[in-house]
């Protein structure tokens, strides 16, 4: 049985259920009991905060090195290290800390600190309201003690029978006052805990100075987790198709959102799906080179933001089993420069030259040097003649269609 203040102590009552508080919240290992421990190094904003959802344990920070930063990661522990099973849900932190990070200078707003400030004035006078009740509920006890007093003195003492009875009563009257003054001294305290005008001030002139602080860049890890536990009592994860996050703020105010869920890098990497398409597209006409040019003067860029390249367009050609340009060239019945050679009966070297003339058409792919030629069809090639002073040009005459006629 606990009797409070039945001897002198070095400290009150209430400091020191403080002191056990801290000493809770200084709790580093195992247990649904121990959440909010103390801050410490590292980039994770809710470290020591987040509960899982699933099985409702408090889940740990790991960090990853993640494009040469460290990421955080919050994983439910309580299945592997208790029953050797795989872990409820893991959850990288980036996406819920940025979320977290730009819900509370909303909670703490002058306009939301205004509301909680008139809640709180609402509430001092309910408590006014309920105090003037108890004094009256007081003085009808000490009224009601007082007459039993005086019947029981004013008893003949002969009479046991009548003086038991009023004795009892007067005790019963007692009893009840001293009920009654021990409650009314327990809520005058919880009453004086509300805040004065000067704490009110306080407290507005801090919510016009808290989203500076928070957005400051020179403002540490450490020192934003602190802040974080004055205003939040923990977050609640919930990982399914998107991350379900319900916050517990100190006071008992909850609220709720949601997340998409972090992309793996497989995802992040991949080529959108439109610049695919342009891709497939610009491919009828050009090499890849330019292909690259045609993007880049569109203003598409690849997934890390940047200009397209020759290269990057082969990537991703090859990556989405795209036809390059000479395939396509292929299929419409484009020659080569071997093969048109052969069909006229000169080298290839007349076939290169007579295309940089404008004598065969060209269609260029790959590099700037590479082409295939359009096919001239049936045709008798009368070569030309050079000169010193004149030359003549080669020129291809077509063979008309033979048709045999009727007998």
């Amino acid at each position: 049985m606990l009797i409070q203040n039945a001897h002198p102590g070095f400290i009150d009552w209430d400091e020191f259920e403080r002191n056990q508080a801290t000493l809770k919240q200084n709790l580093t290992g195992f247990g649904r009991d121990r959440r909010g421990s103390m801050p410490r190094e590292g980039v994770g904003l809710l470290q020591g905060r987040v509960v899982c959802g699933v099985c409702g344990a408090r889940m740990r920070v790991r960090y990853q090195v993640v494009g040469n930063k460290l990421e955080p990661y919050y994983m439910c522990t309580e299945n592997p290290v208790r029953r050797a099973g795989k872990p409820c849900q893991s959850v990288r932190g980036s996406a819920i800390d940025d979320a977290i990070g730009s819900l509370l200078p909303g909670s703490v707003a002058p306009a939301a600190l205004e509301v909680a400030l008139a809640v709180e004035d609402e509430i001092s006078g309910r408590v006014k309201q309920a105090a003037d009740q108890r004094q009256n509920q007081l003085v009808r006890a000490r009224y009601d003690a007082e007459l039993a007093r005086r019947r029981y003195m004013s008893v003949d003492p002969t009479n046991r029978l009548v003086a038991d009875t009023l004795e009892a009563d007067w005790n019963e009257r007692l009893r009840v006052l001293d009920g009654l003054q021990q409650d009314n001294e327990r809520l005058q305290n919880a009453g004086h805990k509300l805040l004065s005008s000067d704490a009110q001030t306080q407290i507005q002139a801090l919510a016009e100075d808290f989203p500076r602080v928070w957005n400051d860049q020179r403002v540490v890890p450490v020192e934003r987790k602190r802040m974080v536990a004055l205003l939040i009592e923990d977050v609640t994860l919930v990982k399914s198709e998107r991350v379900a996050i319900h916050v517990r703020f100190r006071g008992g105010r909850t609220t709720s959102l949601e997340i998409d869920k972090p992309k793996p890098i497989a995802q992040i990497r991949k080529t959108l799906p439109e610049v695919v398409a342009k891709v497939d597209e610009l491919l009828e006409t050009g090499s890849d080179r330019q292909v690259a040019e045609q993007l880049n003067a569109l203003g598409y860029t690849n997934w890390k933001g940047e200009a397209f390249t020759h290269k990057k367009v082969f990537i991703v050609r090859t990556a989405y089993r795209l036809k390059s340009r000479f395939e396509r060239l292929r299929e419409r019945g484009m020659l080569t420069a071997n093969e048109l050679a052969a069909q006229l009966g000169v080298c290839p070297t007349s076939i290169h030259l007579w295309g940089q003339r404008g004598l065969l058409r060209q269609h260029r792919y790959g590099n700037l040097h590479r082409c295939l030629y359009e096919p001239v069809g049936d045709v008798v090639l009368v070569k030309g003649q050079g000169g010193r002073y004149s030359s003549t040009q080669p020129t291809f005459i077509a063979v008309p269609p033979t048709t045999q006629g009727a007998v």
